[in-house]
C-alpha cells in the first residue's frame, strides 16, 4: 500500500466539519488499517504527536481504535513498549462484546418467538461479519431493525422483558414519524430499536428494498439477517456522515474493513441508485471521495464521477449542511422540517406547512395545547445531535 496524500495537501475543503478525523487521528487509522511498513511509521509519528502514557485520557474516538491498532501492530510483529497496554484494551474489548453479543442473542430469540422478524445493524452486524473478531470493536450498545408494522409489538415486548425506553415511552403517533428509539435493561446495558435505517427514509415503506437484499445469517445459533455488503457500505457512509463534537472517525475504519474483507461483492451500480433514491448522494459521495483519496480504498474514479453527475435537489443539500455542521436551536428546527418535508414530499409547500404543528406533536410526543410552551423550551434550551 503506498503512502498516500497529506490532509494538507488534499481535500482542504473537508476540514472544516468535525466528522472527518484530525491529522493525529488519521495516522491512527493507517497505523490500523495500512499493511507492512507504512502502519509501522504511521504508529511512529502518531507517538511522536500523542502522549500515550495514561492510556485512559485519549480521546473516545481514538481509544476505541485501538484494538484494531494492536492486532495490526501484533500481526506486523511491531516492538513497542505501549503494546502490553494495547493488548489490555484489546482483552477488555474481547470480554465485554462476548457478554453483550450473548445478551443480543438472547434477545433476537426472544424476539423470533414472539414472531418478530429481526435485522441486526452497526457494530453487531460488523463485528461478526467483517471484523470476525470480538476483541477489534468496541460497542457500548447494539442496534437492532425491526419491520415498521412490527414496532410497537417490539416496544411492548422489550418492555415486558425488562428494557426500560429512554426519556420517554414510546407512542404510536411517535412511530410514524421517527426512526429508532433507545432502550436500557437493568445491567445498564443499551439497545437502539429501529423501524427504519435512515433517520432521513421515514416513510413506511422506505426499507422494503434492504430487507428483500438481506443477507440471513446465525447469530449465536439464532436467525437473523444482516445488511448485504452494498447496502452496509452505504449505511456506514451516511451515518458516520454527521457532526459530532467528538469525530466519530470509526466509520472509515468500518467501510474499510468492508472493501478489504467483501469488495468483489459491492454492487456500485446499486450503491449509487439507493444513494440517489434516498436523496443521500453527498454524504456518501464525500465520504467515497475520502476514503480514496487518503486510504486508497478500491474505488474508481468513474463511480464517483458518476455519483458526482447526480442532480442534488437544493432541499438536499440544506439537509446534509445540517447533519455536517455544529448544531444550534434554529437548525435543529430547520432539520425538523426537512424531515417532515421528506414525510409530505407529494404536497406543496402550504399544505407542508399547515400540517407541520402534527409533525411537532407527534415526534415530541405532546398535545397540541403544549406545543407553544414546548416549542420555547426547544428553542432556549440546548440543541441536541440526533445519533
Amino acid at each position: 500500500m503506498m503512502v498516500l496524500n497529506d490532509r494538507n495537501n488534499v481535500g482542504t475543503e473537508m476540514r472544516g466539519s468535525s466528522f472527518w478525523p484530525t491529522r493525529q487521528q488519521e495516522l491512527l487509522l493507517r497505523a490500523a488499517l495500512f499493511e507492512g511498513g507504512y502502519a509501522v511509521e504511521a504508529w511512529k509519528d502518531w507517538r511522536s504527536l500523542v502522549d500515550i502514557e495514561d492510556i485512559d485520557r485519549l480521546d473516545p474516538g481514538s481509544y476505541r481504535l485501538l484494538p484494531l491498532v494492536y492486532q495490526n501492530l501484533k500481526n506486523l510483529q511491531a516492538l513497542d513498549p505501549i503494546m502490553m497496554k494495547l493488548k489490555g484494551v484489546y482483552r477488555l474489548t474481547w470480554y465485554k462484546n462476548q457478554i453483550l453479543f450473548h445478551t443480543i442473542s438472547g434477545l433476537l430469540q426472544d424476539f423470533q418467538n414472539a414472531g418478530i422478524e429481526t435485522m441486526v445493524l452497526k457494530g453487531a452486524a460488523l463485528t461478526s461479519l467483517f471484523y470476525k473478531n470480538y476483541g477489534l470493536r468496541p460497542m457500548k450498545d447494539f442496534d437492532v431493525l425491526v419491520h415498521t408494522d412490527q414496532a410497537m409489538p417490539a416496544i411492548q415486548l422489550l418492555k415486558k422483558l425488562g428494557w426500560k425506553p429512554k426519556d420517554f415511552e414510546p407512542q404510536e403517533t411517535y412511530v410514524s414519524v421517527s426512526y429508532s428509539h433507545g432502550f436500557e435493561d437493568e445491567s445498564g446495558r443499551e439497545l437502539d430499536l429501529h423501524w427504519h435505517i435512515f433517520s432521513q427514509c421515514r416513510e413506511t415503506h422506505a426499507d422494503d428494498d434492504f430487507w428483500g437484499k438481506a443477507t440471513v445469517i446465525s447469530f449465536h445459533d439464532v436467525p437473523t439477517r444482516v445488511l448485504n455488503p452494498t447496502d452496509q457500505l452505504l449505511h456506514i457512509c451516511v451515518h458516520g456522515a454527521r457532526w459530532n463534537e467528538t469525530p466519530p472517525f470509526r466509520w472509515v475504519a468500518d467501510a474499510i474493513m468492508i472493501l478489504k474483507n467483501a469488495g468483489n461483492e459491492i454492487d456500485w451500480h446499486r450503491l449509487a441508485l439507493q444513494a440517489e433514491k434516498r436523496h443521500l448522494v453527498l454524504p456518501l459521495l464525500d465520504t467515497l471521495r475520502y476514503l480514496s483519496d487518503f486510504f486508497e480504498a478500491p474505488i474508481s474514479p468513474e463511480m464517483i464521477k458518476n455519483i458526482e453527475s447526480v442532480h442534488v435537489p437544493f432541499t438536499e443539500r440544506i439537509e446534509y449542511n445540517i447533519a455536517v455542521s455544529p448544531p444550534t436551536k434554529w437548525k435543529a428546527f430547520l432539520d425538523l422540517w426537512c424531515q417532515h418535508s421528506r414525510l409530505t414530499k407529494t404536497s406543496n409547500i402550504l399544505t407542508r406547512g399547515i400540517k407541520f404543528p402534527a409533525f411537532l406533536q407527534r415526534i415530541w410526543g405532546i398535545s397540541f395545547w403544549e406545543l407553544p410552551y414546548y416549542g420555547f423550551l426547544k428553542i432556549t434550551s440546548r440543541p441536541e445531535r440526533q445519533k
